[in-house]
């Protein structure tokens, strides 16, 4: 099976069409990483999205930054693949 050209400006174009980046944190997220923790009894949980220049964090469990330069996101990586 062949895989489709990665594009990085189309999935930036999409992510910014959600109008999603640095909004104010939202119940259900929240719910959804503090879920994740507790099923993979991991002490830290993240929703990620990666614009740019950054990992900026939607909603996080266990950790309190709220984003990350992108050098240092291992989600960078995996969608260069």
């Amino acid at each position: 099976m062949r895989r489709k050209p990665f594009s990085e400006r189309k999935r930036q174009e999409a992510l910014n069409e959600y109008h999603i980046l640095d909004t104010l944190p939202e119940k259900d997220f929240d719910d959804i990483t503090r879920i994740a923790s507790e099923i993979c009894r991991t002490p830290i949980s993240l929703i990620t999205l990666i614009d740019g220049k950054r990992q900026w964090f939607k909603s996080r469990h266990g950790l309190n930054v709220v984003e990350t330069p992108r050098e240092h996101s291992f989600c960078a990586k995996a969608i260069e693949r």
